[in-house]
């Protein structure tokens, strides 16, 4: 079956406004469809074609019969950035358009088109055929098919569902339906291939890369590309000439440095020998006064003065040496960095003479399509690359060629590329070595030199090793909120200022810290204070939104955010550190830098994926005022997934909060999460007293691990207006609890145990029930100690479960005392009496469920009275007090059990003549 005619539709016209518009439908492979409108007048004094702005610069400027800025210079379909030699025209069917495209995207003229026909007709490959084996219907003519959208328009998730296959079946590259992986495949070479003869694996790099920063994938990308077409040979004889480069630098600094350093001596000499004419002058007026000075005092006076004149006049020429020397070299070494990429785009026009991308051209600079993924926050993944990177770190290398080629040995991608380096970098710890140890031979120490004599950073390194892997590294400056910065600082001039770095992977620019990955920690061992190297994960790859809260580029592009941050917001959020976001946390709320408050209390909540451990620290904002009463101001509780602060300042002020956080609910190793500024203006009603010196309230994980839940009391802060209070909790039989209830004198500070006002009502294969009473206006503070049953690895001690906060506001100072309960009080149940208090000469019903028992007696001085057993295992009896003021102890005995012979302690209650009781 013979193809129809093949028709290019070109057209060129003019709108009522005389705007010139023009449209050109490209056939077969791509499907774009491109249109644009041009201003009739433009700007008449060198008006850039693309964005119709005045060029001010002329080295920024392309001239190519029209003018464009260097930055403007892109193909207008993909954006691909373009120079002299690589930009095409579509004049191949007589356009007049002065527009420029890559040779990707410029228009095929109809002889071009004819010889890709015939090339599809001469496939002979499942591809050219149905599953039946019958040829495939040839393709429309392009007036037949609808234009398909840029992979930079497309959804994201599209191109990777356009590739999808049934198993076993083949790609149809001839489909040109929406769902074809033709749509987004450019009709050109890919990678030395035409998109004929690409095959799905091939495209889906392609796809998955794309998105708003579409490019191709790189000739050379694997270690095996480079060792085979002889790129790091070639890197080796550069590197070689750029050390000359270096040595060459440092020699004419070193002769600038000592003509200063000769020139600042001869000016002290001149002023020397002034002042020792001067001097010399002044004798005989010296010689007749009633007292002259002492010659040799004023000698070393002058002499003194002109010493200290030299010291601050040298720091004064080696900083400004210094920083001369950093700004020529940071500058030699990103003339080195393009040189090395343009080596590798050369061997990428060797290998590809066709291909549309090469090392030298750098992608856009936009906010990144994809986040960061779970697989680039799953150190796991890395973990072959980060042992060879660990390992490589103490070998020898005498070139950053040799090095980069060890490191990326097993890199198939970018991004294994850039953690291999990231993990080299960090893996350093240049405080152990001195200078002789880095400039010794055949040390990997002396390709460090630079940083360890700081004319080099961590920074310029990264940035240097990422062109020798071919990757694009770019040194980021603005400020950050690091160590010393404090909420509601202000940041000006050269306060604060840092550096980081961005790496292209992919086409996508992400976020990296060398120098905050690389940290060290302070521990000890053996009682003897150790310094250990502990990277953090988080500046690794990190989130462009997670990033604002710490750096602010001066370039609001380098933000990578679809909405850039003005910088009076940057001023405006909290600080917050790496370990906030390293734990999984996130604020509840939108929270400013300061917290505004005119009743003296502010609460932040946090949202937390699990348990942790948690602190806080309470400071004022003046250093001079009494930090004594701060203790005790803030209160933590968790509330499900929220960890809630409770902060109360005792006056008017300003305050700095900061919250830590750590692995483990108990860890006494806690790092900085966040910090706040406090502003109380003004103090609204009386100063509420200090919480109880608990570190915090609510579940601990053992709730999780023996299944134990809080059923009516979900918030561990409790405000209690009645004169009782139950508080149940649902668990397994297979758990054993205990618990304690104690009273805070906020006066005092003391903590006072009150286990009478709490009693175990009930415990049942359900759960249990507690009863609590409250005498006294206050805090209350009730633990639960929970462990498995014996027969359990970890039944022998009882860990706390949850801890409550009770304030009581309205107490009854008449409630009664509850009896004292023991450890075999498990699974019982008491009716009645519930009061601990009894009077003498009184008679009162014994009522109590007691499971297994064989035998429950009253026991009162040395009478026992035996209770009968009713329904079920209830042992009921009628019991008179006596007229003795005593402990009434109530006893079983149980059967099944190894000591069967011996009875339990169960409860004990108190005979009293008056019922009253007190604390």
């Amino acid at each position: 079956m013979e193809d129809p005619e093949l028709d290019i539709q070109v057209q060129e016209l003019r709108g009522d406004d005389g705007s010139y518009k023009y449209s050109f439908s490209y056939e077969r492979a791509t499907l774009y469809e491109f249109k644009y409108e041009r201003k009739p007048q433009p700007d008449p004094v060198d008006p850039c074609y693309r964005c119709y702005r005045r060029i001010w610069d002329k080295e920024q400027m392309i001239n190519v019969g029209v003018l464009y800025h260097k930055a403007c210079f892109r193909c207008r379909i993909c954006g691909l950035p373009l120079t002299m030699q690589t930009f095409y025209r579509n004049d191949a069917n007589g356009s007049q358009d002065r527009e420029v495209y890559c040779r990707s995207h410029v228009g095929k003229n109809i002889q071009q088109i004819q010889n890709e026909r015939v090339a599809i007709e001469g496939l002979e490959d499942n591809y050219g055929q149905t599953p039946t084996g019958r040829p495939r219907p040839a393709l429309p003519a392009a007036p037949n098919f609808s234009p398909k959208p840029s992979p930079r328009a497309s959804p994201r998730g599209s191109p990777s569902q356009s590739i999808q296959q049934t198993p076993g079946s083949k790609q149809n590259l001839h489909d040109t339906s929406m769902g074809s992986s033709i749509v987004s495949v450019t009709p050109r070479s890919m990678n030395g291939s035409t998109w004929l003869t690409q095959t799905p694996s091939n495209l889906e790099y392609t796809f998955m890369t794309g998105g708003s920063n579409f490019r191709h994938r790189p000739v050379l990308q694997s270690y095996e590309d480079f060792e085979k077409n002889g790129v790091f040979d070639s890197q080796w004889t550069l590197e070689n000439r750029h050390h000359e480069e270096e040595e060459r630098l440092q020699r004419f600094l070193s002769e600038e440095r000592e003509k200063e350093m000769a020139r600042l001596d001869g000016n002290i000499e001149n002023e020397k020998e002034r002042a020792a004419a001067e001097l010399l002058h002044s004798i005989e007026q010296m010689g007749m006064q009633p007292n002259p000075r002492n010659l040799v005092s004023e000698r070393e006076r002058i002499e003194d003065h002109f010493r200290r004149l030299r010291d601050d006049r040298i720091r004064g020429v080696m900083d400004k040496v210094a920083a001369e020397e950093k700004a020529r070299g940071a500058k030699m070494m990103d003339r080195q960095c393009q040189e090395m990429l343009l080596l590798i785009a050369e061997k990428d026009r060797q290998v590809d003479t066709n291909a549309i991308y090469d090392h030298s051209m750098r992608p856009a600079v936009v906010a990144p399509e994809t986040r960061k993924s779970k697989l680039y926050k799953t150190p796991a993944i890395f973990e072959h690359i980060d042992k060879r990177a660990i390992e490589l770190s103490g070998r020898d290398y005498n070139t950053f060629t040799d090095l980069v080629r060890d490191l990326t040995r097993d890199c198939q991608s970018e991004l294994e590329k850039v953690r291999a380096l990231f993990r080299w970098i960090i893996s350093k710890d240049l405080s152990k070595h001195n200078t002789k140890d880095i400039v010794r031979p055949n040390s990997s120490y002396t390709l460090l030199k630079g940083v360890k004599s700081g004319r080099e950073t961590y920074h310029q390194l990264f940035k240097r090793l990422c062109s020798y892997a071919g990757l694009h590294c770019e040194i980021i400056v603005g400020y950050s909120k690091g160590a010393g910065y404090k909420p509601g600082m202000n940041i000006t001039g050269n306060t604060f200022r840092n550096s980081w770095t961005a790496v292209a992977i992919d086409g996508n620019w992400r976020l990296i810290n060398v120098t905050w990955a690389a940290r060290h920690v302070t521990g000890t061992k053996d009682d003897l204070p150790e310094m250990f190297n502990k990277y953090d994960e988080f500046y690794f790859l990190t989130d462009p939104e997670d990033y604002i809260y710490q750096h602010y580029p001066d370039d609001a592009t380098w933000q990578l955010l679809e909405i850039p941050l003005p910088f009076s917001e940057f001023m405006n959020i909290p600080v917050v550190k790496s370990p906030f976001f390293n734990y999984g946390l996130r604020f509840y709320s939108n929270y400013g830098a300061t917290l505004t408050t005119d009743t003296g209390m502010v609460e932040v909540r946090i949202i937390a994926p699990k348990i942790l451990g948690f602190g806080s620290l309470l400071e004022p904002f003046d250093k001079a005022n009494n930090t004594s009463n701060l203790d005790g101001r803030t209160l933590l509780r968790y509330v499900k997934n929220e960890v809630i602060f409770t902060v109360n300042v005792p006056r008017p002020g300003q305050y700095y909060f900061s919250i830590y956080t750590g692995d483990y609910w108990n860890s006494d190793c806690l790092e900085s999460a966040c910090s706040f500024m406090i502003n109380c203006s003004q103090r609204m009603g009386a100063t509420a007293p200090s919480y109880p010196p608990v570190p915090f309230f609510g579940p601990t994980p053992i709730m999780d691990k023996l299944g134990v839940v809080a059923e009516n009391q979900l918030d561990p802060l409790i405000v209690s207006d009645s004169d009782y209070l139950d508080i149940v909790f649902k668990m397994g039989k297979d758990v054993k609890v205990t618990h304690t209830f104690q009273y805070y004198d906020s006066e005092e500070g003391a903590i006072n145990d009150i286990d009478r006002y709490v009693f175990l009502k009930s415990r049942n294969e359900l759960g249990a029930t507690y009863m609590i009473r409250c005498p006294k206006e206050g805090f209350y503070i009730f633990s639960l100690y929970a462990a498995q049953t014996e027969g359990s690895p970890d039944s022998q001690s009882l860990d706390c479960a949850y801890r409550y906060l009770i304030i009581c506001q309205e107490p009854n100072p008449a409630v009664m005392v509850f009896p004292k309960t023991y450890h075999r009080w498990q699974r019982c149940t008491l009716h009645e009496p519930v009061s601990g208090d009894l009077m003498t000469n009184k008679r009162y019903t014994f009522r109590l469920d007691i499971p297994q028992a064989s035998e429950v007696f009253v026991v009162i001085g040395d009478i026992w009275h035996h209770l009968k057993r009713k329904l079920g295992f209830t042992w009921e009896g009628n019991i008179h007090t006596g007229n003795v003021a005593q402990v009434l102890k109530v006893f079983a005995r149980f059967v099944h059990t190894k000591e069967s012979s011996i009875f339990a302690h169960m409860l004990d209650y108190e005979l009293v003549e008056d019922a009253e009781t007190e604390i």
